[in-house]
């Protein structure tokens, strides 16, 4: 079945009802089942609508957004402590480079570790 024959049945199997948002999703699954052929008859495709759908698997990782790219967050983190190092004037004091590793790791903490409120 083609798109636009689909959507006309659709749009004929809801057209003129006053429905409830439940009543009015459950009218539409069903239309949707015989429309696409998944059901032969409105019984059935009640049957299959009426059943409840199984949870939603929770997401593995709470990685960066969505759409964020790993560059994108590395550039936010590292103006970050750009910033808390020159608020700090930490950098101005760094002679050697166990001094200088302190005062990044000291500036990812602030970055990445707020403190509570």
């Amino acid at each position: 079945m083609d798109r636009q024959k689909y959507n006309a049945c659709i749009s004929s199997g809801m057209k003129g009802k006053k429905l409830t948002k439940e009543e009015r999703q459950l009218e539409f699954c069903v239309v949707a089942k015989t429309c696409s052929g998944k059901a032969k008859t409105r019984e059935e495709a009640l049957q299959i609508c009426s059943q409840p759908k199984p949870p939603k698997q929770p997401r593995a990782t709470k990685g960066a957004k969505k759409g964020q790219s790993c560059e994108k967050g590395v550039i936010n983190l590292t103006q970050c402590v750009i910033d808390n190092l020159d608020k700090s004037g930490a950098y101005r004091g760094i002679l050697n480079i166990n001094s200088a590793g302190q005062a990044i790791a000291n500036a990812l903490m602030e970055c990445q570790c707020p403190k509570q409120q």
